[in-house]
């Protein structure tokens, strides 16, 4: 498959990493990618096969690097949702416009996934379909309430100082939340806004996972006004994955994955 390494600029003068896969045929349907936090654009080698699997159906893909992951610029405690809402917005023009596709579909992963529901239900008229993995759409119950460093919505003393002290705080091994994302999440709220999405939706989850659980996605699809089809990948941890298998070597992730692959290729393609 023709796969073209690119650099896109954001609104605000970052420059952002990505790949560009297209079809042998031109392609008159085209993914923008949206990968999870803390993590890049391969999603541990899961989008490079999603893409794959996609061209072989005829259609393009574009993956790239959230501000302050993998290969783009940006700090990670400067990201806010807004900046990516800005990002998703000039990357959805970029593969537009390098494919000449005149349908595009939004696909977000975990924590990327909330933030493409939001932009769907913001600018219902630029997306053709929606794709969430294991979508985390209530960004503040996982970032304040699910801490046990936060309470009723303060921020207690010790963890405060570090942040005035860092810049920062540690929210997984491979993700800095800084202050603005901490602010911002009170206001910024997917979860709340589902009904204004008008593009059809596939979301895929795995029922064991135990990162974002399963039963977020299932209590969200009476929410969305669009259609909602909920996929469930029985026993699968996050990201389509047996248990501790981030690399997904193990045959049962693989074997997931084929068929997520599969199932969203045949979603995006059927008439």
């Amino acid at each position: 498959m023709p796969t073209t390494d690119v650099t896109v600029r954001t609104l605000d003068g970052l420059h952002l990493a990505g790949t560009l896969v297209t079809p042998e045929q031109p392609a008159t349907l085209a993914v923008l990618l949206v990968h999870g936090g803390g993590v890049t654009r391969e999603e541990g080698g899961f989008f490079a096969r999603l893409a794959d699997g996609l061209a072989e159906a005829g259609v393009a893909s574009l993956r790239f690097d959230l501000r302050g992951h993998g290969q783009s610029e940006g700090r990670q405690e400067e990201i806010t949702l807004s900046a990516i809402l800005n990002d998703i917005r000039v990357m959805l023009a970029y593969v537009r416009e390098a494919t000449g596709a005149t349908e595009v579909t939004l696909l977000g992963a975990s924590f990327g996934g909330g933030i493409c529901a939001y932009y769907a239900a913001q600018r219902p008229d630029e997306l053709s379909r929606l794709v969430l993995f294991n979508p985390q759409l209530d960004y503040k119950k996982r970032t304040i309430d699910s801490r046990p460093y936060w309470e009723n919505d303060y921020l207690q003393d010790e963890a405060a100082q570090q942040l005035a002290a860092e810049g920062y705080i540690q929210f997984t091994p491979t993700l800095r939340h800084g202050r603005p994302i901490f602010n911002e999440v009170f206001w910024l709220r997917p979860h709340e806004a589902l009904g204004d999405v008008a593009a059809p939706t596939l979301i895929v989850h795995g029922t064991g996972d135990t990162l974002v659980p399963f039963e977020s996605s299932k209590s969200a699809v009476s929410r969305f006004r669009a259609s909602c089809q909920l996929v469930a990948i029985e026993g699968a941890q996050h990201g389509f994955a047996v248990h501790d298998d981030p690399q997904y070597l193990d045959p049962q992730s693989q074997e997931w994955q084929a068929s997520v692959i599969r199932s969203v290729a045949e979603w995006l393609t059927e008439e």
